[in-house]
């Protein structure tokens, strides 16, 4: 029986595509990531679905949720959370072209709705030049480990910070810095110390919050220069602070601050940034910054 070349083709083909599928390895996924796993009524969630596929197959991704609504883009997708509280999954199917495919979810925590329409008051702590506290250098960059209770003797040596407060219309929380002993007025530490704390904001809605920061502390009592503190919004200074001085030696004092005008924050992303450094190993002695940021929607 002779066969054209149009029978042979198709042959081929049919031969070819039942190989490929005979032998399909599939695909995996290996985790939905989260910006956050709980999030407020009403705020979004930033989404990817990490997969690979063992014959480096092009994959599709399907997204889908019980509630909310869902915004999608190939691996990556933006969850806006219902207004009502509970929890929540988000999931994800990768399939290749030839069939196999693989299901996780996500689980988010939404809690109720804040008077104050923000997203992302959330810190990234970071440190160098410390040597005894518990948080220093974290390599999460969590700063202290349990939520600091705002009381000035249960700090630890580093970052410390509160869990989020409420009002009728207002949001706060509460970060310190405390200084390690320097080795000349009888510590342990003979470093220049350092921290930063950065936190991306995201208004939400269609009107400014008001953004106010409070700072006090107390810095070396020898000489101005030190101890210094900065205070950036999108990238332009608002308030620093710095050491007393008085030529008084190992002693502390209260810092000299010239404090942050209330700041309005239109709808959008927004970063802040607190820097501190003692600038120099010495002359560190019972020394800290206490600094509370505050939102007050309009």
């Amino acid at each position: 029986m002779r066969l054209n070349k149009v029978t042979i083709s198709l042959l081929v083909f049919i031969i070819s595509f039942s190989c490929e599928d005979l032998y399909n390895q599939g695909n995996e996924i290996s985790e939905i990531t989260a910006n956050v796993d709980s999030v407020k009524a009403g705020l979004v969630v930033y989404l990817k679905c990490l997969a690979t596929d063992q014959n480096n197959d092009e994959l599709s991704y399907n997204w889908q949720c019980s509630s909310g609504t869902l915004e999608t883009f190939g691996d990556s997708a933006i969850w806006t959370a219902p207004l009502f509280e509970g929890v929540y999954f988000i999931t994800c199917t990768v399939s290749d072209k030839y069939g196999a495919s693989s299901v996780e979810s996500k689980k988010i925590t939404v809690t109720p709705s804040s008077v104050v329409p923000v997203n992302g008051l959330e810190w990234e702590l970071s440190d160098e030049g410390l040597v005894a506290g518990s948080n220093t250098s974290n390599p999460n960059n969590t700063g202290v480990l349990s939520f600091w209770d705002g009381n000035v003797e249960n700090t630890d040596y580093g970052w410390n910070i509160t869990d989020q407060m409420e009002g009728d219309d207002w949001l706060s929380q509460s970060l310190q810095f405390r200084v390690e002993d320097s080795q000349n007025c009888d510590g342990e530490n003979p470093n220049t110390q350092m921290g930063t704390a950065t936190a991306n904001i995201q208004i939400e809605g269609d009107s400014p919050v008001t953004l106010d920061i409070e700072f006090s502390g107390y810095g070396e009592a020898q000489s101005a220069g030190y101890d210094l503190i900065k205070f950036s919004l999108n990238g332009e200074v608002i308030g620093d602070g710095q050491a007393p001085g008085g030529g008084l030696g190992c002693e502390s004092a209260p810092v000299t601050v010239n404090p942050s005008e209330p700041k309005a924050l239109e709808p959008g992303p927004h970063t802040l940034v607190i820097e501190f450094t003692t600038n120099d190993g010495q002359y560190h002695v019972d020394a800290y910054y206490e600094i509370r940021v505050m939102l007050i929607a309009p």
